[in-house]
């Protein structure tokens, strides 16, 4: 058992709340008095227009005053809009409230409500909005709007002077013209509707009420501010809102009414008083006669006497800061030495604005072009940091066509690189890899001037003799050559980085599909003859052996049922698979997906191979091919096809052997629907076997052998497609496969079981249970357990190994979540899990089992206990 992550999230169950009544009584009549509630709304029960808990009893009327002190009004849980009937409703105190419980969005209407340091909340629904109409005042501080199920719209005009605070991020909205003039904190979210507005009472040097808090703010409504009292000294200010805590958004309709705007500065008609929305700040300034949102006597001291013609949206000294940007700095906007920079990055914020699409994310030494030169250098060169093409060239002051940046990440510096010069020794002179885009100190790397798809310094390493001129070489062998004679093309050879000079030396595979492109939706139709390969499933051995499906009736689905989430041998993520419909009533639009005839796979002869799949059916008593070859070189047999037998739901490997004879090798177990099975078929030239992993197996099992006379018919129609989940021969569709198929590989030779994608063999020397492949490429070592936690996300190694997680990557750990009485939490295929509930912290029982079969595991809680529940979910590793 290995405890992932406490899922400590408090969950009260809805029908078990526990109330709490507590009488509050005065004495009075049910006229002309105040009416206050003796005790607390329960669940589905409203005072609001019945008799229910006020005390004098009686449904509310007009010419009564009604508060709610420590106890909770709810609002009829009936549909439809209601309005309260007595003359005022105050919600007093801290612990008052009003609650929003109405089976639909409504209209609660109170004529004359005020708040008083209560709260009014909207528990009902998470898709039902809540409009407060009527009249609402605030007075006192402690008041609240709490949109903590679903969004507040008051249309109510507020007035009052008191503090109101928004809390809850579902959303409260202000629609009316209000005259409230009391501080608003938001701590949720709120927004200043189009039809809002505030007002802001302007006092002495820093007194007003302002809007302030730490949530996200949206103004698309009107500023009122009243500037009566606002005195005339020159240089005062007032924060009307707190742009350093909130996260506030001035939107398009957002208006200060009676100012002009230039660039979000607000200037009054007098040209006296200015209003930033970057500051939050109105500011008493000296003048500004043309409302560009630049004082007149900045404007002088800058750009001359009398002059106001540069405007706010200039740029007097060049340096990309517009003159309003430098004058809400302080900088010099007539020195281009002088500019912005509020991340204090070394580089102007107009600069970056510039050249990364209005954002100020880029660091001094970023290089997002990729061109070996850092912002902080580009900036100071004058150059475009978004570009390659625009570089730093200074060498003796004229450049010798090489790029700085380059020359110092190759070289060192930059009188080491040298334009003529050739230190890889691949006959490309330093100039023409530069502009090739390749590596001057690799010989491997280099252009391919001859467009044979062979670069140029690789047929240099393999077929040069000293003193040969790069044109000598170059001609002396295509892609489609194979000087080694075996069986593997020069391109072939070039892609897989393996010797051509050499018949031992070949790629170990040919084509390996592995799904990861999409994890959801459909395989777009695609053409994977080279013009449009971003629409095709991608062959990952880099040997161009991509597929394609034919359209969108006959297309796929990327799905998130997988059978491991880390392939084993590789310690590759996986991420997904590709789910195929069956339709074996009109097989032009079954899912598949093939080869075309363009890539290389297709006409390639084996003298030997290994073919791997993964896959889980839906389906039985039904012919299924998983993968094949299609043609017909002999009647009843394609050349190579893993299928599921009708009859019996034996798995076969089928095949025509070299010398033309139909070989069939049948598993020993039938396949089941619903769990994944990894198989591997090897031919030599004299043996075919099938070999089976099913889910409860520790290992492959070999399920047959069978003698053959040559691992593939060299027969003339062998330039046919290989097809997933379907079956093609001799050109007719057959045998659609039903369900999920992962992670199929094709190599050129007879793979020993520890080189399948899930060894038979132990990968795991050191005994830790993590794969040794996975520890080498996420740690450089085996030096950790499969207890630590190498980026001390709170994740063991073990887990984030058997869920696939990144164990290097602080931010990819476990994590669940809660939803009503539901936890989900991320999984893989093959994995147990026990929940674990407790209410107190103190001691845990088990509550639940989950095996899982994808992704994710989800356990709902079908009888919660009362009040505060906490639950874990623990993997069982033993």
């Amino acid at each position: 058992m290995n405890p992932i992550r406490n899922i400590h999230m408090a969950h009260r169950a809805p029908a078990r709340l526990a109330g709490l009544a507590l009488a509050f009584v005065t004495a009075g009549g049910t006229h002309a008095a105040t009416v206050n509630l003796s005790a607390l709304d329960a669940l589905g029960a409203s005072s609001f227009n019945t008799a229910g808990n006020w005390n004098p009893s009686g449904a509310p009327v007009a010419g009564n005053d009604y508060v709610v002190s420590i106890l909770r009004l709810r609002t009829p849980a009936a549909t439809g809009d209601f309005t309260f009937a007595g003359s005022s409703l105050t919600i007093a105190t801290s612990a008052g409230n009003m609650t929003f419980k109405g089976n639909s969005s409504a209209v609660i209407t109170v004529p004359n409500l005020i708040l008083s340091g209560g709260l009014i909340d909207h528990l009902n629904a998470f898709d039902q909005v809540f409009t407060l109409a009527g009249n609402l005042t605030v007075t006192g501080t402690g008041s609240r709007l709490s949109a903590t199920q679903g969004p507040i719209v008051v249309t109510a005009p507020i007035a009052g002077t008191g503090e109101l605070t928004i809390i809850a991020n579902l959303g409260t909205t202000f629609a009316a013209a209000n005259t409230f003039t009391g501080n608003l904190v938001v701590n949720g979210a709120f927004t200043l509707a189009d039809t809002g507005s505030l007002v802001f009472d302007i006092g002495a040097n820093g007194v007003n009420n302002s809007v302030s808090g730490t949530g996200p703010a949206t103004f698309n409504g009107t500023f009122t501010i009243d500037l009566a009292d606002a005195g005339n000294t020159v240089g005062n200010s007032w924060t009307l809102v707190n742009v350093g805590t909130l996260t506030e958004t001035f939107g398009a309709a957002f208006t200060v009414a009676g100012f002009t705007e230039n660039e979000g500065i607000w200037t009054s008609a007098s040209g006296t008083y200015q209003f930033s929305e970057a500051s939050g700040v109105l500011t008493r300034i000296s003048g500004d006669s043309d409302g560009d949102g630049l004082p007149d006597t900045w404007e002088y001291a800058n750009f001359g006497a009398g002059n106001l013609t540069e405007g706010a949206s200039g740029d007097f000294d060049l340096d990309f800061s517009t003159n309003l940007a430098e004058y809400l700095a302080g900088t010099n906007p007539a020195n281009a030495n002088s500019y912005p920079d509020t991340d204090g990055d070394g580089l102007g914020d107009g600069w970056e604005l510039f050249y990364f699409n209005n954002s100020l994310a880029q660091t001094a030494a970023g290089d997002p072009d990729g061109d070996f030169n850092s912002n902080a250098v580009e900036f100071a060169a004058g150059t475009d940091p978004g570009f390659a093409g625009s570089y730093p060239d200074t060498e003796d002051g004229f450049g010798d066509g090489l790029n700085d940046g380059w020359e110092i990440h190759y070289f060192g510096s930059i009188a080491a690189g040298i334009p003529s010069a050739d230190p890889d020794g691949d006959l490309v002179p330093n100039l023409d890899e530069f502009t090739a885009g390749t590596d001057p100190t690799d010989q491997l790397s280099s252009p391919d001037s001859d467009m044979d798809g062979l670069a140029d310094g690789w047929e240099v390493h393999y077929f040069a003799l000293p003193g040969e001129s790069l044109a000598t070489v170059i001609a002396k062998q295509s892609a489609t050559d194979d000087p080694d004679g075996d069986s593997f093309t020069n391109g072939m050879e070039f892609a897989a980085k393996t010797d051509p000079t050499s018949a031992s030396s070949y790629p170990t595979s040919v084509a390996y599909w592995r799904f990861e492109e999409r994890t959801t939706g459909v395989v777009p139709v695609g053409d994977n003859s080279g013009g449009n390969q971003a629409n095709t499933v991608l062959d990952s051995s880099g040997l161009g052996n991509h597929m394609m499906t034919w359209r969108d009736y006959t297309s796929p689905t990327y799905s998130t049922n997988l059978p491991f989430a880390t392939v084993p041998l590789t310690g590759a993520t996986n991420t997904a698979s590709l789910a195929f419909a069956r339709d074996g009533g009109n097989l032009f639009i079954t899912d598949n997906v093939y080869t075309t005839g363009a890539v290389p796979l297709n006409s390639q002869v084996f003298s030997a191979f290994t073919i791997e799949a993964s896959f889980n059916t839906t389906a039985t008593n039904v012919w299924q091919v998983v993968i094949g070859k299609s043609g017909n070189p002999i009647g009843g047999q394609p050349p190579f096809s893993l299928k599921i037998r009708a009859t019996d739901n034996k798995l076969l490997a089928g095949m025509v052997d070299g010398s033309g004879t139909a070989r069939e090798a049948v598993s020993l177990r039938s396949i089941t629907t619903g769990s994944w099975y990894s198989a591997a078929v090897t031919a030599s030239a004299t043996e075919l076997k099938l070999w089976l992993k099913a889910a409860g197996d520790a290992n492959y099992v070999l399920e047959a052998t069978l003698p053959i006379n040559g691992a593939f018919y060299n027969y003339a129609g062998v330039n046919a497609p290989w097809v997933i989940g379907l079956g093609k021969w001799n050109g007719a569709d057959a045998d659609p496969f039903g369900g999920n198929i992962d992670e199929v590989r094709i190599s050129p030779k007879v793979l020993a079981p520890s080189e399948f994608l899930i060894p038979v063999t132990s990968n795991d020397s050191d005994g830790d249970g993590l794969d040794d492949t996975w520890e080498q490429a996420n740690f450089g070592g085996l030096a950790q357990t499969a207890s630590g936690d190498f980026d001390g996300d709170g994740t063991s190694n073990l887990v984030e190994y058997l869920l696939g997680l990144s164990p290097a990557n602080g931010s990819s750990f476990f994590k669940g979540s809660l939803s009503g009485n539901t936890l989900t939490w991320p999984a893989a295929a093959g994995l147990g899990f026990t929940v674990q509930r407790s209410t107190t912290l103190g001691s845990w029982e088990n509550v639940g089992t989950v095996n899982t079969t994808g992704t994710s595991g989800t356990w709902t809680d079908t009888n919660p206990p009362s009040g505060k529940v906490f639950y874990r979910v623990v993997l069982n590793t033993n």
